[in-house]
């Protein structure tokens, strides 16, 4: 079996050489990508490349995408499935994924980094600026958080946020998901940033929700906190984009964006950076070296028993 590691660096030893107990095993050293995807059979990937038809052409062979991500919008599912492709993903390994905390944790710390104006404050040759006066922000303790989206993420950041005495609200699409001891569910988005000093968006993407956080939903967002370390797809990003260029929010962190592969807003959004309370992150929030090398095992034992 030809097996491809599109991009490997950092990636699990221990998956490697349980890989190598079943074929050959190929890792991605940036020479011509078709000729390296030339009888592939199996193609492990992250999430740099756009797998799309034109990728998928490209592929000759493949029998399995193996992704270690639960979200899969960077793959055109449609397509893969017209070819009997088989995607091994993290989607719906629930129990596993209660131990992998690299999401809520980095999303709790941009709530910080907002409230606590920490880009300004961090020191550097870059900003030498011993002012504690243009530091000055807020605290976490007595604020009202709302959670979009109360999958696994969600409820584990729920925990966080409690710890800090901040009050708890959250709305799901998910009649079944009901409210805990120390967060209530609300009837609606709507209420939610009505009653909520800081937004997060954490829900799940898929193609019927795409946009579903629009226009409506972010004019309500005036002089307050918002976070996505969702997917960048689930917002109208050229009506954020506007809205931060107006300095209509107290702050913003992304981690995602739209487009990731491809030509987005990026270069807009980090100069933008400079004159706002906005954090721009590289879609980093699962990656720590523990949780991409569990993922990666995680999933290469799931290839193994298939």
């Amino acid at each position: 079996m030809q097996i491809a590691i599109l991009e490997p660096k950092d990636f699990s030893q221990k998956a490697l050489n349980e890989l190598s107990s079943i074929g050959f095993v190929e890792k991605y050293n940036n020479e011509n990508l078709d000729e390296f995807l030339f009888n592939k059979e199996v193609l492990f990937i992250r999430l740099s490349y756009r797998i799309d038809r034109d990728f998928l052409n490209k592929l000759n062979k493949i029998n399995y995408i193996c992704t270690p991500t639960t979200g899969l919008n960077h793959i055109d599912m449609e397509e893969c499935n017209k070819r009997k492709i088989k995607v091994i993903s993290l989607e719906g390994e629930y129990d596993f994924l209660t131990s992998i905390r690299a999401t809520p944790e980095h999303t709790f710390g941009l709530v910080l980094s907002l409230l606590r104006n920490y880009k300004k404050a961090f020191l550097s040759n870059s900003n030498y600026h011993w002012d504690r006066e243009r530091c000055k922000g807020f605290e976490l303790f007595g604020s009202s958080v709302g959670i979009i989206g109360f999958g696994r993420v969600g409820k584990i950041l729920s925990k966080y946020f409690n710890a800090f005495n901040t009050k708890i609200f959250f709305f799901d699409v998910n009649d079944s998901i009901e409210g805990t001891d120390i967060a209530l569910k609300l009837s609606s988005i709507e209420e939610l940033i009505e009653k909520c000093d800081i937004v997060i968006l954490s829900s799940s993407y898929d193609k019927n929700n795409d946009s579903f956080f629009n226009k409506s939903y972010i004019d309500l967002l005036h002089n307050k906190y918002f976070i996505n370390t969702a997917r960048g797809e689930l917002i109208n990003e050229d009506y954020l984009l506007k809205k931060i260029k107006e300095n209509f929010f107290k702050g913003v962190a992304l981690d995602v964006i739209r487009n990731e592969q491809v030509k987005n807003n990026l270069k807009e959004l980090i100069h933008l950076t400079d004159t706002q309370n906005l954090i721009i992150t590289p879609h980093i929030s699962g990656a720590t070296f523990s949780s991409m090398q569990r993922t990666e095992e995680f999933i290469v034992n799931k290839l193994l028993k298939i």
